[in-house]
């Protein structure tokens, strides 16, 4: 069943996921644009990216892990948001995780839903927007390394957009595990909506990466369970090496 849309929220001014109620002003947000599927002649099949087919196969199923439930985006229109020009350069490489027009061009992408009902108490539940996406050799670890180091110093930044600034505030969050080759994790919160904390994880598997918005139930600072990234890169090394 695809990612229905709803109505608008601020971030990239995607429209919002199927489950708006649980969700905080900044997360799980669909977008205007961006290639991606079979159809699209705008798909770019470059060297060291992962192929359309290949990349879509690999997304994360309900089949995958036990008490997750993934809602593939019906098109990938739905995932990634307008281009956001932050008042500070170098928090470009954080506002781009989520643009349809990053310094970095992703070659192909997919993306979907994913609500993690796994904790004992209800108000822990996750829902996760992800997206996967390969890139031309060598180009996704400089993404990585490049929000790597814009997490160093950026804390807060704002955008304008239709004549309305809004402010972001970005601290980095604690990594557990690497998983891929890369990996990095950070919290962002507009704000005016204090409440609305969004935990991001991004990770690299080799020319590709698996990002990850995810909100609780409760509104409280999220943690992505590691068998949810886990198994994407399973799923990613297997894509690459043309299982």
């Amino acid at each position: 069943m695809p990612i229905r849309v709803r109505s608008r929220l601020l971030t990239g001014s995607r429209p919002v996921l199927v489950a708006a109620a649980l969700l905080p002003a900044l997360a799980l947000t669909a977008a205007c644009g961006g290639g991606g599927s079979k159809d699209d002649p705008a798909v770019i099949k470059a060297s060291g990216a992962v192929p359309v087919g290949k990349l879509t196969q690999a997304l994360l199923t309900s089949s995958d892990i036990p008490k997750v439930q993934v809602l593939p985006a019906g098109t990938t229109a739905q995932l990634l948001g307008s281009r956001q020009q932050p008042d500070k350069p170098a928090c470009q490489p954080i506002a781009d995780q989520w643009s349809t027009q990053p310094a970095h061009t992703r070659q192909v992408y997919a993306g979907a839903m994913v609500t993690d009902s796994a904790a004992k108490d209800a108000n822990a539940k996750t829902i996760s927007l992800t997206v996967i996406a390969s890139y031309k050799a060598g180009e996704a670890k400089t993404v990585l390394d490049e929000l790597t180091t814009a997490l160093k110093t950026c804390t807060t930044y704002k955008v304008t957009r239709s004549g309305t600034t809004t402010t972001f505030l970005v601290k980095t969050a604690p990594v557990t595990a690497t998983l891929g080759d890369q990996r990095v994790a950070y919290t962002i919160t507009d704000a005016s909506k204090p409440d609305g904390i969004v935990l991001v994880t991004v990770i690299r598997v080799g020319d590709a990466t698996a990002a990850y918005e995810t909100v609780r139930a409760d509104k409280k600072v999220a943690t992505l369970r590691d068998a949810i990234p886990l198994k994407q890169v399973e799923k990613l090394r297997a894509a690459a090496d043309g299982n």
